[in-house]
């Protein structure tokens, strides 16, 4: 049998995502624009670790039904990702009286300063880390999203690298996982996280496109734990789906593949 978390929007499939991973309520809810993506990608990781879904809102209005779901699950804490440019200050101030003021922001001067910032989060919440850290390209979604289960089932963050350059890594990391070719994350990229003092072992996971990708990363999910049982098919056209879907996802056990709308 095959289930649909699906909604009339990317707001609504995301409440059907909480729902089908929460149905007993949660009691911290991460939420990010779904506008974009770039804030969003290690969100997975940060939903896992508090134990809650990854929620979607408009940059200027958070949508009712979100709030409804925020309600619905019981939430007394939210974490906000990105700056007021992808989420706005009215947004949080409704979100911080859903929850009745324990809200935190996670926000960088850009979207490798923000991935920064929730990897710190979610290791610091740890007191069990187990010191693996995903790196993905800063510039296009599909591969951070194919992880996200993993990310999230094991607390694993996501750090995104510029083209060419050096990401960040906690410095509690020994173990990186890149993700993607290296079209995607260079080779450069690469020898500069083999570099880095505390990093034991770096191991690339890349296919000829992201579908490939995705199915490489999902085959070290398994090994790594989870189950092709609940195995969740998302767009690799789009971000939204993927996003809130790779949080329940990881919550649920499973793991996701990448697909194109029109064939499998």
């Amino acid at each position: 049998p095959s289930v649909a978390i699906e909604g009339a929007t990317r707001y609504e499939t995301a409440i059907e995502a909480s729902r089908e991973a929460f149905p007993g309520g949660a009691h911290t809810v991460v939420v990010a624009t779904g506008a974009n993506w770039p804030d969003a990608l290690g969100g997975s990781a940060l939903a896992g670790v508090v134990d809650g879904p990854l929620l979607l809102t408009r940059q200027s209005e958070l949508p009712a039904s979100v709030a409804q779901e925020i309600e619905r699950l019981g939430a007394t804490k939210a974490y906000v990702l990105g700056g007021e440019g992808a989420v706005s200050a009215a947004v949080e101030a409704q979100l911080s009286s859903l929850v009745g003021g324990d809200l935190t922001r996670l926000a960088g001067a850009n979207r490798y300063s923000t991935a920064q910032k929730v990897a710190d989060e979610v290791v610091a919440l740890q007191a069990d880390y187990d010191g693996v850290a995903f790196v993905a390209t800063g510039a296009n979604f599909p591969d951070a999203l194919g992880a996200s289960p993993v990310a999230a089932a094991h607390g694993r963050p996501v750090l995104l690298a510029p083209t060419g350059g050096t990401p960040y890594v906690p410095a509690s990391a020994t173990d990186v996982v890149i993700l993607g070719g290296t079209g995607a994350v260079t080779a450069g990229t690469e020898s500069s996280v083999r570099s880095m003092p505390g990093v034991a072992s770096v191991t690339r996971y890349g296919g000829a496109n992201r579908y490939e990708t995705a199915k490489l990363v999902a085959e070290y999910g398994v090994a790594e734990g989870l189950s092709w049982d609940g195995l969740g098919i998302a767009t690799g056209a789009a971000f939204p789906d993927a996003l809130s879907g790779g949080a329940m996802l990881g919550r649920l056990g499973s793991i996701m593949l990448l697909t194109p709308s029109t064939s499998l």
